[in-house]
């Protein structure tokens, strides 16, 4: 006999052996024992998280032959006993059960064919006809009409089970006429039992840690990680280690998320270029990687806002060990790394040198240690204004480093200079980019002018500092100036950056165009008719 993956092997062939869908597969249960079925079903959500399998225990439910009415514990496929519609109906071969896949199948001409065709005629043998559709959203909208009268109305004993993993892609007027369940994706934990269970029937000697790690792969899905199982027997064979697993799939164990972890607490990057280092000799995806690392990030701010283990049960370290490395942490700055660490994964996609990619992105986390917010910047200047005693930053667990002055001195020292004198608003403008974007500083005062009032922010410059004004006239720099004046004016505040002799010359062409159509009769005219006024004007270059 022809080998057989473990996915299809140990397909559920209960209601009970359904993982995770509890709430579902007792509707159902209760539905048939009850006689309170359906003529359509939709089952909806993640893939690999048990919709095919139920429609087919479902349909195996309705026609089992050991019961003369629909049973909730039909036969069992590998039940040498088993009825042959039952067993039939698992072999994806019965003549009244017929599966259809949307996706292969998805015009109008294929509905006909398929359903609507033969929908009108008996079942051969069974109780009833049933069609179950797979990936129901892929029907073009043609198909989805052709179908709506049928479903509304079937005849008699015929039963539609549709599944699909796009359930917003499926037409209103198609869910209206259906139960629907939705499928949820199933608990680490629950796979991890499920697996114990298919390695000890198997044969397979792996420890609880190692299976860990393949049902957290699986990402909620149980055929997913049925499948990374698979794959690790292929490398491993039967007796299976931790490192096979990280070997087979490319993961990152707890020990390397912990090194990087730490690395960055303690403010050595040479250590976490190792780590990417191993990671490449060993060779793992950097890209899996870097999403097991955003992950991680996200489970350290679930432990330190939260601490609900029924949150982290996909966590790769213990409770005690996130608690550890959370507390390395403020809740600022694992938010900073997990929008920082995004971007990174994002940029990996397309890098030529992904590993490049992946060092910097990590090496810029620990820049990005016990930098302060906006507000509390702006707190405190406002309390050097006022001539009281700035709040101290809150204390980093990070070593400290010989990077510059901090802010508290940029901001005490131009304070004391000018005797308690509240700071002008292109000064405040400054002390910020000074601790968050110097290299922004850094340009804006190569500016010949540079003032923050009336709700703008004007900034000159002369021809020779062309490069200055191309970047800070770039679109996402302009923003960040926009969002720092807002916090420090309180309102919206427009960024006009010039070079000297553009700008002159810009208003004085406007100034003569003004002045010209202010002279023109038939504009005149138009404005006193309608009594209206010259909002702003423009030359006509197509006009010769």
């Amino acid at each position: 006999m022809a080998y057989q993956v473990i996915a299809r092997k140990w397909r559920p062939q209960t209601f009970d052996e359904v993982t995770g869908q509890e709430p579902i597969t007792r509707t159902l249960r209760n539905a048939i024992e009850h006689r309170r079925l359906h003529h359509a079903y939709l089952f909806s959500g993640a893939r690999g998280v048990g919709k095919t399998t139920s429609a087919r225990l479902l349909a195996k439910a309705l026609n089992c032959h050991k019961s003369p009415d629909p049973t909730s514990t039909p036969c069992r496929s590998d039940d040498p006993t088993a009825c042959p519609s039952c067993r039939e109906i698992t072999e994806s071969r019965s003549i009244d059960v017929q599966e259809i896949d949307a996706a292969s199948n998805t015009g109008v001409d294929n509905v006909r064919e398929a359903i609507i065709a033969s929908v009108g005629i008996a079942p051969a043998r069974d109780r009833y006809k049933i069609f179950i559709i797979d990936e129901v959203h892929m029907l073009s909208g043609a198909a989805f009409n052709a179908l709506l009268k049928t479903l509304e109305e079937p005849p008699p004993r015929v039963v539609f089970i549709m599944a699909t993993t796009e359930k917003h892609k499926v037409p209103e007027t198609i869910l209206s006429r259906c139960q629907q369940f939705e499928f949820r994706t199933i608990a680490t934990a629950k796979i991890l039992e499920r697996l114990k269970l298919i390695a000890k029937e198997e044969k397979i000697a792996i420890p609880d840690d190692a299976l860990r790690e393949i049902a957290r792969t699986g990402e909620g899905s149980m055929r997913d990680a049925q499948s990374a199982l698979d794959q690790v027997i292929s490398f491993a064979g039967t007796r299976i280690k931790k490192e096979d697993v990280e070997m087979a799939l490319g993961v990152a164990g707890a020990d390397i998320l912990t090194r990087v972890i730490d690395s960055i607490a303690t403010n050595q990057p040479a250590a976490a270029i190792t780590v990417v280092d191993d990671i490449v000799m060993r060779g793992h995806d950097l890209r899996n990687f870097c999403r097991d690392l955003l992950a991680h990030f996200r489970d350290l701010l679930v432990t330190k806002v939260s601490g609900n283990e029924e949150l982290l049960e996909s966590a790769v370290c213990d409770l005690a060990e996130l608690k550890r490395q959370a507390e390395l942490f403020s809740e600022s700055d694992l938010v900073r790394f997990f929008h920082s660490l995004s971007e990174t994964e994002t940029k990996l996609r397309a890098a030529t040198q992904p590993r490049y990619q992946l060092e910097v992105g990590i090496v810029k986390l620990m820049e990005l240690r016990g930098v302060e917010s906006i507000g509390e910047i702006l707190q405190r200047l406002s309390a050097l204004e006022s001539g009281a005693a700035p709040a101290s930053p809150a204390p980093s667990n990070a070593p400290s480093r010989s990077a510059g002055p901090s802010l508290a001195a940029a901001a005490v020292a131009p304070a004391m200079e000018k005797e308690q004198q509240p700071a002008l608003p292109i000064d405040r403008l400054k002390l910020i980019l000074e601790s968050q974007r110097k290299i922004l500083l850094g340009h804006l005062d190569v500016a010949k002018t540079a003032l923050l009032e009336a709700g703008e922010l004007y900034v000159e410059f002369a021809p020779e500092s062309r490069h200055a004004h191309e970047v800070l006239s770039r679109a996402e720099n302009t923003r960040i100036l926009s969002d720092v004046c807002r916090q420090i004016t309180g309102k919206e505040t427009a960024v006009r950056i010039v070079i000297i002799g553009a700008a002159s010359e810009e208003r004085l062409e406007k100034e003569s165009l003004l002045e010209e159509a202010q002279n023109d009769p038939a504009i005149a005219l138009q404005l006193k008719t309608f009594r209206g006024q010259i909002k702003s004007v423009k030359r006509d270059t197509d006009k010769h």
